[in-house]
């Protein structure tokens, strides 16, 4: 007869063994071919079903440290040793601060020339707004007072010198017509003898001088009305439209001194602005010339690319941007990743509890549950099985633990509580039942037994062995008595 074990031990490289206790009987005990056969003895506990896989630890994250400055102008200048332990902000890398420096304090002069053109062109903005503003309020001013010099001459000066010509035109005729009268009398007086001749000579020339005074009176109401007011009148209409046209040059040299002045406010705010961004990026490039890890963990140094191959960087290599330098794991999060074989997948879910054991430490042992399982079979080289991967979420952490380590994961696949246990060892088949060589008042019973579950080493059994007996794990020579499987454990 074959064991039945052998068809119910599950594989799993670097397995948690659970032994039994073996007892060996003196001389004149059970014998085999082989001598004295070695017992064992059924136990009433928790049996666990576990499958057990290699596996390795690492950092549920880590953060990669890189220059984020431009180009490959940052030259190494100091470098922590490979596995360090760093804390957060610790500096990691410094890289040549001397050109950053200069760029820095080139762009900082550079602001301030900026600022102070801006400063002084706002200063004369605000001067040439203001002068421009006060002529314009200046020819505004001349503007009224020819309007009103004109209204007043209209109405007023100009209106009045010709009337003051209508009226003097006027009384020069109405006397010239009464001396023409008295000339008519006095000629017809003359002739009757009542006026003598140097009478009428002298009325006569009164006459004439008074003709020549109304004729000068009339020729100056003519130039009063066809020339002088139409002259002075023009003159002040031209007056008022040239202080109008003064307004608008005004307004347009306002409006233009305005335009010119924002046009030239906003060059130099551009300036500024970019004066502005161009100490921004030389103050975040300065700044960049120091790498500091964002949390604590172990510095682990990259290979960088170099012209005669890769290699762990060094102080005085000058680096490009994005360049991968160093990693700093998250210790305080790490993870478990496994793989179970193809025809194992079956049994494993997403959150299936496992316990995790770490070859540094054998002391040490972890609890955590299933947090992603692989959607791809890999092959593996010299393997006849294809294989799922498998990470696991730590339950907790622990400050030996470091990433690479390796381990062994037992998945629990089930557990029976209380349960009458055996070593797989102790169990034969017998056709197509199952037994068990059961020491039972000094002498030996081939017992059919029920079998529960099982995994690598005890198998659970439910009926026809009771707790605290022992088990013959080799098939006894001489006669047996058989029992058979009892209907019940009472």
């Amino acid at each position: 007869m074959r064991p039945a074990s052998r068809a119910i031990t599950l594989l799993g490289v670097g397995s948690f063994a659970l032994t039994a206790a073996l007892v060996t009987r003196g001389g004149g005990g059970v014998t085999s071919h082989g001598g004295a056969v070695p017992v064992a003895r059924a136990e009433r506990r928790r049996l666990e079903v576990t499958l057990v896989e290699p596996g390795s630890l690492f950092a549920a994250r880590s953060v990669t440290l890189a220059s984020e400055i431009r180009s490959n102008r940052a030259k190494i200048v100091s470098l922590l040793p490979d596995g360090t332990w760093v804390k957060k902000d610790d500096v990691v890398v410094r890289f040549d601060p001397t050109p950053f420096e200069e760029e820095h304090a080139k762009a900082l002069a550079d602001l301030r020339d900026a600022q102070a053109e801006a400063a002084r062109l706002e200063q004369e903005r605000k001067l040439q707004i203001a002068k421009a503003e006060e002529t314009l309020e200046s020819e505004r001013h001349r503007v009224r007072i020819a309007e009103l010099n004109l209204e007043a001459y209209e109405r007023g000066s100009g209106a009045l010198t010709v009337r003051e010509a209508e009226v003097r035109s006027a009384a020069s005729a109405s006397e010239l017509e009464r001396a023409r009268r008295d000339l008519s009398d006095m000629q017809v007086m003359f002739e009757r003898g009542f006026v003598s001749e140097g009478e009428l000579a002298r009325q006569r020339l009164k006459v004439d001088g008074l003709g020549r005074e109304s004729g000068l009176d009339a020729d100056r109401l003519k130039a009063a009305r066809e020339v002088t007011f139409p002259r002075d009148l023009e003159r002040a209409k031209t007056q008022v439209e040239e202080a109008k046209d003064a307004v608008a040059r005004a307004e347009s040299v306002l409006y233009y001194t305005h335009e010119f002045y924002r046009a030239a406010a906003e060059t130099a705010a551009r300036k500024v602005e970019a004066a502005t961004e161009t100490l921004r990026v030389a103050e975040e490039q300065l700044t960049k010339t120091a790498l500091a890890t964002p949390i604590d963990g172990f510095l682990v140094l990259q290979d960088i690319p170099l012209e005669s191959g890769k290699r762990r960087p060094q102080v005085g290599d000058s680096v490009w941007s994005g360049v991968p330098l160093a990693t700093v794991p998250d210790l305080s999060q790490m993870i478990v990743v496994t793989r179970v074989r193809e025809v194992d997948l079956h049994r494993v879910r997403d959150g299936l509890p496992a316990t995790v054991a770490l070859e540094a430490y054998p002391d040490l042992v972890l609890t955590g549950r299933i947090g992603v399982i692989g959607s791809l079979a890999e092959e593996v080289p010299d393997s006849p099985w294809k294989f799922f991967g498998v990470t696991l979420q730590l339950d907790r952490g622990d400050a030996r633990l470091r990433p690479g380590m390796s381990v062994r994961v037992a998945f629990l696949l089930d557990a029976v509580d209380d349960a009458v246990v055996v070593p797989v060892d102790a169990v034969f088949g017998a056709g197509d039942a199952s037994v068990c060589y059961v020491q039972r008042g000094g002498e030996t019973v081939e017992q059919a037994v029920a079998l529960g579950k099982r995994n690598e080493t005890h198998v659970e059994i439910r009926r026809g062995i009771a707790a605290g007996e022992e088990l013959l794990l080799a098939v006894p020579d001489g006669h047996v008595r058989r029992e058979h499987l009892p209907e019940s454990d009472a």
